[in-house]
């Protein structure tokens, strides 16, 4: 064992300023001097981690609660995914929407593709059972996965990033080879729950 695993002794910091539940926290790429937070408030906002110890940046652009959040790998641009059906692509530094995707379906996961060639690329879990892979540069569709028979959870990228893993609601894990719409491994068990 190359590490002590230990019990947190005492609460360091507190970030106060989403009025609602908070959903997911990310911290920025490489450095994580920030995080970013989205909440069922509507608002994602950017946290200072290491020296003010509060809210740098909120971003204002969802109508309903922001389910999840992406950053790209450089921390310049991120998604947010929104009880609106929308997905946002923001400029991290301004504050300014770029584009914003919407397939009439509820946004419940979104994964940024992790290769730098491929910076322009991200995979949208949705309520519809659907994964999408969208181009950020035209803002169209490029591939959908649809298999599952539930609504998608969590999305994650596998094998130097050729393959990602899906699980859902319909208590099934897929692997799938990333740009073809088949499904390479299958897991699933009887007693197994949502995952």
């Amino acid at each position: 064992m190359d590490h002590t695993c230990f019990i947190p002794k005492k609460l360091v910091t507190t970030y106060t300023g989403h009025t609602k539940a908070v959903q997911v926290i990310k911290f920025f790429p490489k450095f994580g001097h920030f995080i970013l937070s989205c909440s069922l408030d509507n608002k994602v906002k950017l946290w200072d981690v290491m020296s003010h110890k509060k809210c740098v940046r909120t971003y204002i652009g969802h109508t309903e609660g922001v389910r999840d959040i992406c950053f790209s790998n450089d921390g310049k641009h991120f998604l947010s995914a929104g009880f609106d059906k929308n997905i946002n692509y923001w400029d991290t530094e301004t504050g300014k929407v770029i584009r914003t995707f919407n397939n009439k379906k509820l946004p419940f996961c979104i994964l940024m593709h992790p290769d730098e060639d491929k910076q322009n690329q991200f995979l949208v879990g949705t309520s519809a059972k659907k994964i999408i892979q969208y181009d950020i540069n035209t803002g169209g569709i490029i591939q959908s996965y649809d298999e599952h028979l539930g609504a998608i959870n969590t999305l994650t990228f596998i094998d130097n990033n050729r393959k990602f893993v899906s699980t859902s609601d319909d208590k099934k894990i897929f692997i799938w080879e990333y740009g073809l719409p088949v499904v390479v491994k299958h897991i699933s068990e009887p007693s197994m729950h949502s995952i």
